[in-house]
Protein backbone atom coordinates (compact mmCIF):
# COMPACT_ATOMS: atom_id res chain seq x y z
CA UNK A 1 0.00 0.00 0.00
CA UNK A 2 1.62 3.26 -1.33
CA UNK A 3 0.03 6.89 -1.40
CA UNK A 4 2.14 8.80 -3.18
CA UNK A 5 1.19 12.68 -3.60
CA UNK A 6 2.75 16.48 -3.95
CA UNK A 7 2.73 19.20 -2.00
CA UNK A 8 -0.35 19.58 0.73
CA UNK A 9 -1.75 16.81 -0.71
CA UNK A 10 1.26 14.13 1.15
CA UNK A 11 -0.03 12.42 4.16
CA UNK A 12 -3.53 13.86 3.20
CA UNK A 13 -6.38 11.33 5.39
CA UNK A 14 -8.35 10.95 2.44
CA UNK A 15 -5.78 9.53 0.60
CA UNK A 16 -4.52 7.38 3.21
CA UNK A 17 -7.99 6.05 3.31
CA UNK A 18 -8.06 4.94 -0.36
CA UNK A 19 -4.71 3.21 -0.07
CA UNK A 20 -6.11 1.34 2.88
CA UNK A 21 -8.79 0.08 1.07
CA UNK A 22 -6.85 -0.71 -1.97
CA UNK A 23 -4.31 -1.91 -0.51
CA UNK A 24 -2.19 -3.98 -3.24
CA UNK A 25 -2.67 -0.31 -5.34
CA UNK A 26 0.10 2.32 -5.90
CA UNK A 27 -2.67 5.60 -4.87
CA UNK A 28 -1.69 9.26 -5.81
CA UNK A 29 -2.99 12.21 -7.12
CA UNK A 30 -3.58 12.37 -10.89
CA UNK A 31 -2.67 14.78 -13.10
CA UNK A 32 -5.54 15.73 -15.17
CA UNK A 33 -8.97 14.77 -16.68
CA UNK A 34 -7.36 11.95 -18.84
CA UNK A 35 -5.53 9.18 -16.53
CA UNK A 36 -2.36 6.57 -18.00
CA UNK A 37 -4.95 4.09 -17.88
CA UNK A 38 -6.08 1.90 -14.66
CA UNK A 39 -8.78 3.07 -12.29
CA UNK A 40 -9.49 6.57 -11.18
CA UNK A 41 -12.12 8.16 -8.25
CA UNK A 42 -13.17 11.78 -9.04
CA UNK A 43 -13.71 14.27 -6.60
CA UNK A 44 -17.50 15.38 -6.35
CA UNK A 45 -17.72 18.69 -6.74
CA UNK A 46 -13.71 19.10 -6.51
CA UNK A 47 -10.74 18.29 -4.12
CA UNK A 48 -11.08 21.56 -2.12
CA UNK A 49 -14.54 20.75 -1.09
CA UNK A 50 -15.00 16.85 -1.51
CA UNK A 51 -18.51 15.43 -1.06
CA UNK A 52 -17.78 12.21 -2.58
CA UNK A 53 -15.67 10.00 -4.64
CA UNK A 54 -17.13 8.44 -7.59
CA UNK A 55 -15.68 5.97 -9.77
CA UNK A 56 -14.75 6.70 -13.52
CA UNK A 57 -15.94 4.91 -16.46
CA UNK A 58 -18.99 4.27 -14.28
CA UNK A 59 -21.57 6.86 -15.95
CA UNK A 60 -24.51 5.08 -14.23
CA UNK A 61 -22.62 4.39 -10.81
CA UNK A 62 -21.27 7.96 -10.07
CA UNK A 63 -25.10 9.58 -11.01
CA UNK A 64 -26.61 7.08 -8.60
CA UNK A 65 -24.13 8.01 -5.92
CA UNK A 66 -25.24 11.34 -5.98
CA UNK A 67 -29.12 11.02 -5.42
CA UNK A 68 -28.70 10.14 -2.04
CA UNK A 69 -31.29 12.41 -0.40
CA UNK A 70 -32.28 12.90 3.06
CA UNK A 71 -35.22 14.87 5.39
CA UNK A 72 -33.14 17.79 6.14
CA UNK A 73 -31.85 18.72 2.32
CA UNK A 74 -33.88 21.55 0.97
CA UNK A 75 -35.72 21.20 -2.31
CA UNK A 76 -33.08 23.30 -4.11
CA UNK A 77 -30.25 21.25 -2.89
CA UNK A 78 -32.56 17.93 -3.78
CA UNK A 79 -32.82 19.65 -7.67
CA UNK A 80 -28.97 20.34 -7.71
CA UNK A 81 -28.18 16.75 -6.77
CA UNK A 82 -30.58 15.60 -9.51
CA UNK A 83 -29.54 17.89 -12.39
CA UNK A 84 -25.40 16.85 -11.04
CA UNK A 85 -26.89 13.15 -11.24
CA UNK A 86 -28.00 13.78 -14.50
CA UNK A 87 -24.71 15.81 -16.09
CA UNK A 88 -22.60 12.53 -14.69
CA UNK A 89 -24.78 10.03 -16.85
CA UNK A 90 -24.08 12.06 -19.51
CA UNK A 91 -20.30 12.31 -19.37
CA UNK A 92 -19.66 15.49 -17.07
CA UNK A 93 -17.34 13.25 -14.93
CA UNK A 94 -14.87 14.16 -18.82
CA UNK A 95 -14.88 17.79 -17.11
CA UNK A 96 -13.68 16.86 -13.56
CA UNK A 97 -10.29 16.94 -12.98
CA UNK A 98 -9.24 16.60 -9.54
CA UNK A 99 -8.87 12.84 -9.03
CA UNK A 100 -7.31 9.80 -7.57
CA UNK A 101 -5.90 6.90 -9.63
CA UNK A 102 -4.68 3.73 -8.54
CA UNK A 103 -2.48 1.67 -10.29
CA UNK A 104 -2.21 -2.26 -9.20
CA UNK A 105 1.10 -3.69 -8.63
CA UNK A 106 0.13 -7.07 -8.42
CA UNK A 107 -1.48 -9.74 -10.66
CA UNK A 108 -3.78 -10.63 -8.03
CA UNK A 109 -5.15 -7.55 -6.43
CA UNK A 110 -6.74 -6.90 -3.54
CA UNK A 111 -8.84 -4.10 -2.33
CA UNK A 112 -12.61 -3.49 -1.17
CA UNK A 113 -13.97 -3.92 -4.09
CA UNK A 114 -12.78 -7.66 -4.59
CA UNK A 115 -13.91 -7.89 -1.39
CA UNK A 116 -17.29 -6.60 -1.56
CA UNK A 117 -17.40 -8.61 -4.91
CA UNK A 118 -17.49 -11.71 -3.33
CA UNK A 119 -19.82 -11.21 -0.70
CA UNK A 120 -22.23 -9.76 -3.00
CA UNK A 121 -21.56 -11.94 -5.89
CA UNK A 122 -21.42 -10.12 -8.62
CA UNK A 123 -18.66 -7.39 -9.82
CA UNK A 124 -19.02 -4.46 -7.70
CA UNK A 125 -17.24 -0.93 -8.23
CA UNK A 126 -17.50 2.01 -4.87
CA UNK A 127 -18.29 5.53 -4.32
CA UNK A 128 -17.05 6.94 -1.19
CA UNK A 129 -18.97 9.24 0.97
CA UNK A 130 -16.65 11.70 2.53
CA UNK A 131 -18.08 13.02 5.74
CA UNK A 132 -16.82 15.76 8.73
CA UNK A 133 -13.83 14.76 10.76
CA UNK A 134 -15.41 13.30 14.20
CA UNK A 135 -14.82 10.66 15.99
CA UNK A 136 -17.32 8.60 15.23
CA UNK A 137 -15.81 8.80 10.94
CA UNK A 138 -15.49 5.83 9.40
CA UNK A 139 -15.53 5.04 5.46
CA UNK A 140 -18.54 4.78 4.07
CA UNK A 141 -19.61 3.08 0.88
CA UNK A 142 -22.24 2.86 -1.84
CA UNK A 143 -21.70 -0.64 -3.74
CA UNK A 144 -22.65 -0.92 -7.35
CA UNK A 145 -22.97 -3.32 -10.18
CA UNK A 146 -20.76 -1.75 -13.05
CA UNK A 147 -24.35 -0.79 -14.62
CA UNK A 148 -24.81 1.40 -12.10
CA UNK A 149 -27.91 -1.12 -9.97
CA UNK A 150 -26.60 0.06 -6.50
CA UNK A 151 -26.02 -3.12 -4.67
CA UNK A 152 -25.34 -2.13 -0.98
CA UNK A 153 -24.61 0.53 1.61
CA UNK A 154 -21.34 -0.05 3.18
CA UNK A 155 -19.48 0.98 6.80
CA UNK A 156 -15.91 0.49 7.15
CA UNK A 157 -14.43 0.09 11.14
CA UNK A 158 -10.87 1.38 10.68
CA UNK A 159 -10.08 1.93 14.72
CA UNK A 160 -11.04 0.23 17.60
CA UNK A 161 -13.75 3.19 18.22
CA UNK A 162 -15.25 2.51 14.99
CA UNK A 163 -15.26 -1.20 14.87
CA UNK A 164 -17.50 -1.13 18.18
CA UNK A 165 -19.42 1.55 16.33
CA UNK A 166 -20.07 -1.12 13.02
CA UNK A 167 -20.69 -4.50 15.71
CA UNK A 168 -22.94 -2.65 17.12
CA UNK A 169 -24.97 -1.20 14.26
CA UNK A 170 -24.79 -5.01 12.70
CA UNK A 171 -26.25 -6.12 16.17
CA UNK A 172 -28.90 -3.23 15.92
CA UNK A 173 -29.95 -4.40 12.05
CA UNK A 174 -30.16 -7.88 13.34
CA UNK A 175 -32.53 -7.25 16.28
CA UNK A 176 -35.05 -4.45 13.91
CA UNK A 177 -34.61 -6.42 11.19
CA UNK A 178 -36.89 -9.21 13.01
CA UNK A 179 -39.90 -6.93 13.62
CA UNK A 180 -42.64 -6.04 10.96
CA UNK A 181 -42.91 -2.62 10.77
CA UNK A 182 -45.81 -0.42 9.57
CA UNK A 183 -44.24 2.94 9.93
CA UNK A 184 -40.55 2.35 9.28
CA UNK A 185 -38.58 0.90 7.00
CA UNK A 186 -34.81 -0.20 8.08
CA UNK A 187 -32.00 -1.48 6.16
CA UNK A 188 -31.65 -5.24 6.12
CA UNK A 189 -28.35 -7.03 7.36
CA UNK A 190 -26.50 -8.52 4.27
CA UNK A 191 -22.88 -9.49 5.47
CA UNK A 192 -20.73 -8.31 8.46
CA UNK A 193 -16.82 -9.66 8.66
CA UNK A 194 -13.37 -9.06 8.71
CA UNK A 195 -11.07 -7.91 6.08
CA UNK A 196 -7.52 -6.80 6.21
CA UNK A 197 -7.68 -5.12 9.89
CA UNK A 198 -11.15 -3.81 9.00
CA UNK A 199 -14.75 -4.98 10.25
CA UNK A 200 -17.12 -4.44 7.36
CA UNK A 201 -20.75 -4.17 7.61
CA UNK A 202 -22.65 -4.53 4.23
CA UNK A 203 -26.53 -3.77 4.46
CA UNK A 204 -29.48 -3.41 1.81
CA UNK A 205 -29.79 0.51 0.69
CA UNK A 206 -33.08 2.07 1.16
CA UNK A 207 -34.56 4.09 -2.16
CA UNK A 208 -35.24 7.75 -1.40
CA UNK A 209 -37.00 9.52 -3.41
CA UNK A 210 -35.94 12.94 -4.64
CA UNK A 211 -39.04 14.47 -4.38
CA UNK A 212 -41.38 13.05 -1.39
CA UNK A 213 -45.00 12.86 -1.99
CA UNK A 214 -45.70 14.87 1.11
CA UNK A 215 -43.18 17.66 2.43
CA UNK A 216 -43.53 17.41 5.93
CA UNK A 217 -41.97 20.16 8.18
CA UNK A 218 -38.12 19.16 8.77
CA UNK A 219 -38.35 20.93 12.70
CA UNK A 220 -41.55 18.59 13.52
CA UNK A 221 -40.30 14.99 14.87
CA UNK A 222 -42.03 11.68 12.67
CA UNK A 223 -43.84 10.34 16.13
CA UNK A 224 -46.07 7.53 14.76
CA UNK A 225 -42.36 5.56 13.79
CA UNK A 226 -40.96 6.83 17.15
CA UNK A 227 -43.38 5.17 18.87
CA UNK A 228 -43.81 1.86 16.57
CA UNK A 229 -39.90 1.62 17.72
CA UNK A 230 -40.55 2.42 21.60
CA UNK A 231 -43.37 0.09 21.53
CA UNK A 232 -41.24 -2.86 19.65
CA UNK A 233 -39.42 -3.19 22.29
CA UNK A 234 -40.92 -2.03 25.28
CA UNK A 235 -40.18 -3.03 28.85
CA UNK A 236 -41.32 -2.99 32.71
CA UNK A 237 -41.18 0.72 33.83
CA UNK A 238 -38.61 1.52 36.48
CA UNK A 239 -37.71 3.92 38.95
CA UNK A 240 -35.37 6.26 37.27
CA UNK A 241 -32.67 6.74 40.29
CA UNK A 242 -32.29 3.02 40.38
CA UNK A 243 -32.62 2.21 37.10
CA UNK A 244 -30.11 0.44 34.82
CA UNK A 245 -29.35 3.11 32.75
CA UNK A 246 -28.70 4.77 35.39
CA UNK A 247 -26.33 2.56 36.61
CA UNK A 248 -24.72 2.27 33.36
CA UNK A 249 -24.13 6.39 33.41
CA UNK A 250 -22.80 6.32 36.55
CA UNK A 251 -20.32 2.96 35.94
CA UNK A 252 -19.08 4.93 32.99
CA UNK A 253 -17.87 7.67 34.47
CA UNK A 254 -14.97 5.78 35.25
CA UNK A 255 -13.71 5.79 31.52
CA UNK A 256 -13.74 10.38 31.37
CA UNK A 257 -10.11 11.49 31.92
CA UNK A 258 -10.41 14.40 33.39
CA UNK A 259 -11.00 14.54 37.24
CA UNK A 260 -13.05 17.74 37.72
CA UNK A 261 -15.30 16.80 34.48
CA UNK A 262 -15.76 13.77 36.27
CA UNK A 263 -16.94 15.24 39.09
CA UNK A 264 -18.97 17.44 37.31
CA UNK A 265 -21.03 14.73 35.57
CA UNK A 266 -21.25 12.77 38.69
CA UNK A 267 -22.83 16.05 41.04
CA UNK A 268 -25.42 16.16 38.15
CA UNK A 269 -26.16 12.69 38.30
CA UNK A 270 -26.88 12.55 42.53
CA UNK A 271 -29.16 15.80 42.05
CA UNK A 272 -31.35 13.68 39.71
CA UNK A 273 -31.45 10.91 41.65
CA UNK A 274 -31.72 13.35 44.68
CA UNK A 275 -34.61 15.42 43.08
CA UNK A 276 -36.86 12.56 41.53
CA UNK A 277 -35.93 9.37 43.89
CA UNK A 278 -39.62 7.40 43.52
CA UNK A 279 -40.39 8.75 39.80
CA UNK A 280 -40.97 6.38 37.42
CA UNK A 281 -40.67 6.11 33.38
CA UNK A 282 -41.79 3.63 31.16
CA UNK A 283 -38.40 2.01 29.02
CA UNK A 284 -38.03 0.38 25.63
CA UNK A 285 -35.49 1.03 23.31
CA UNK A 286 -34.19 4.15 20.85
CA UNK A 287 -32.29 5.10 17.61
CA UNK A 288 -29.93 7.26 19.49
CA UNK A 289 -29.09 9.36 16.76
CA UNK A 290 -32.76 10.08 15.32
CA UNK A 291 -32.61 13.27 13.53
CA UNK A 292 -33.32 14.84 9.97
CA UNK A 293 -30.36 13.72 7.69
CA UNK A 294 -30.76 10.18 9.26
CA UNK A 295 -34.00 9.73 7.82
CA UNK A 296 -36.14 10.10 4.82
CA UNK A 297 -39.98 9.72 4.12
CA UNK A 298 -41.05 7.65 0.95
CA UNK A 299 -44.76 7.60 1.36
CA UNK A 300 -46.00 7.47 4.63
CA UNK A 301 -43.30 5.42 5.80
CA UNK A 302 -39.95 7.00 7.73
CA UNK A 303 -36.48 5.24 6.35
CA UNK A 304 -34.70 5.73 9.09
CA UNK A 305 -30.80 4.34 8.72
CA UNK A 306 -27.38 4.73 11.45
CA UNK A 307 -28.29 2.44 13.70
CA UNK A 308 -25.04 2.47 15.47
CA UNK A 309 -26.28 4.06 18.76
CA UNK A 310 -29.52 1.75 19.18
CA UNK A 311 -30.39 0.68 22.79
CA UNK A 312 -32.77 -1.17 24.54
CA UNK A 313 -33.54 0.13 28.26
CA UNK A 314 -33.99 3.79 28.14
CA UNK A 315 -37.00 6.04 28.48
CA UNK A 316 -39.56 6.57 25.92
CA UNK A 317 -39.37 9.84 24.45
CA UNK A 318 -35.46 10.35 23.93
CA UNK A 319 -35.99 10.16 20.36
CA UNK A 320 -38.58 12.97 19.88
CA UNK A 321 -36.38 15.10 22.40
CA UNK A 322 -33.07 14.25 20.22
CA UNK A 323 -34.73 14.86 17.11
CA UNK A 324 -35.78 18.12 18.51
CA UNK A 325 -32.43 18.69 19.72
CA UNK A 326 -30.68 18.26 16.30
CA UNK A 327 -32.74 20.07 14.32
CA UNK A 328 -32.26 23.46 16.25
CA UNK A 329 -28.54 23.02 16.44
CA UNK A 330 -28.44 22.62 12.38
CA UNK A 331 -29.64 26.07 12.33
CA UNK A 332 -28.38 28.02 15.75
CA UNK A 333 -25.37 25.86 16.46
CA UNK A 334 -24.86 23.09 19.56
CA UNK A 335 -24.55 25.19 22.73
CA UNK A 336 -25.98 24.99 26.29
CA UNK A 337 -28.52 27.54 25.48
CA UNK A 338 -29.48 26.32 22.12
CA UNK A 339 -29.97 22.78 24.29
CA UNK A 340 -32.32 24.25 27.00
CA UNK A 341 -34.26 25.85 24.57
CA UNK A 342 -35.10 22.67 22.75
CA UNK A 343 -36.01 20.69 25.45
CA UNK A 344 -38.31 23.53 26.53
CA UNK A 345 -40.04 23.70 23.08
CA UNK A 346 -43.48 22.21 22.88
CA UNK A 347 -42.58 19.63 20.27
CA UNK A 348 -40.03 17.95 22.30
CA UNK A 349 -42.38 17.88 25.38
CA UNK A 350 -45.45 16.71 23.24
CA UNK A 351 -46.63 13.39 24.21
CA UNK A 352 -45.18 13.24 27.88
CA UNK A 353 -46.90 13.48 30.90
CA UNK A 354 -46.01 17.11 32.35
CA UNK A 355 -44.71 15.03 35.36
CA UNK A 356 -42.40 13.70 34.00
CA UNK A 357 -41.41 16.18 31.18
CA UNK A 358 -38.28 17.45 33.55
CA UNK A 359 -37.07 14.17 34.22
CA UNK A 360 -37.15 12.56 30.96
CA UNK A 361 -35.14 15.63 29.40
CA UNK A 362 -32.69 15.52 32.06
CA UNK A 363 -31.81 11.98 31.51
CA UNK A 364 -31.76 12.17 27.97
CA UNK A 365 -28.95 14.57 28.60
CA UNK A 366 -27.47 12.72 31.00
CA UNK A 367 -27.25 9.87 28.42
CA UNK A 368 -25.82 12.27 25.44
CA UNK A 369 -23.20 13.93 27.82
CA UNK A 370 -22.05 10.31 28.80
CA UNK A 371 -21.34 9.37 25.15
CA UNK A 372 -19.85 12.74 24.26
CA UNK A 373 -17.42 12.17 27.39
CA UNK A 374 -16.52 8.91 26.87
CA UNK A 375 -15.84 9.36 23.39
CA UNK A 376 -13.66 12.56 24.11
CA UNK A 377 -10.33 10.28 23.69
CA UNK A 378 -10.91 9.07 20.34
CA UNK A 379 -9.07 10.34 17.14
CA UNK A 380 -11.08 13.52 15.83
CA UNK A 381 -12.15 14.49 19.55
CA UNK A 382 -12.14 18.54 19.14
CA UNK A 383 -15.79 18.53 17.66
CA UNK A 384 -16.64 15.90 20.65
CA UNK A 385 -14.98 17.93 23.28
CA UNK A 386 -16.80 21.12 22.37
CA UNK A 387 -20.13 19.03 22.11
CA UNK A 388 -19.89 17.94 25.58
CA UNK A 389 -18.82 20.88 27.47
CA UNK A 390 -21.84 22.08 25.85
CA UNK A 391 -23.76 19.63 26.83
CA UNK A 392 -22.23 19.30 30.68
CA UNK A 393 -23.06 23.41 31.39
CA UNK A 394 -26.84 22.60 30.26
CA UNK A 395 -26.75 19.45 32.37
CA UNK A 396 -25.54 21.43 35.27
CA UNK A 397 -27.77 24.35 35.22
CA UNK A 398 -30.81 21.86 34.62
CA UNK A 399 -30.37 19.98 37.35
CA UNK A 400 -29.28 22.45 39.43
CA UNK A 401 -32.90 25.02 38.65
CA UNK A 402 -35.54 23.84 40.56
CA UNK A 403 -38.45 25.12 38.29
CA UNK A 404 -39.67 23.33 35.17
CA UNK A 405 -37.52 23.26 31.87
CA UNK A 406 -38.55 27.10 29.81
CA UNK A 407 -41.34 26.31 27.38
CA UNK A 408 -41.85 30.19 26.63
CA UNK A 409 -38.63 32.05 27.39
CA UNK A 410 -36.33 30.29 25.61
CA UNK A 411 -33.05 30.76 27.62
CA UNK A 412 -32.94 32.42 31.26
CA UNK A 413 -29.77 30.70 32.63
CA UNK A 414 -25.38 30.56 32.19
CA UNK A 415 -23.96 33.28 29.95
CA UNK A 416 -24.05 32.13 26.35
Amino acid sequence: MTADAPGHWAGHPLLDTVASLWPTARVSIAPGRRGSGGKQLIYVPNSDDPRLLVPAGHRRASAAALRRFNHYLPVKDRLRRVMAAGGMRMGLERMLAHRIALAERESAPDSIETYLSEVLGEEVVVSLGIGLARATQKPVLQAFSPSGRCLAFVKIGDNEHTCELVRAEAQALRLIGGVRWSSLSVPQLIHVGAWQRFEVLVMSTLPVPAKPAIRRPVAVPPTKAMRELARAFAEPSQLVASSALMIRLRADIAEIADEATASTYRAALDRIAQRYPHTVLDYASWHGDWSPWNMAWRGRRVQVWDWERFETGVPVGMDRLHYVLSALARTEGFSAPTIIRALGLPTAREYVRPTQQDVLGLVYLATIVNRYLTGCHHEHAGSVQARAAAALEALTWLSQKPSKLPSRDPYVGPAA
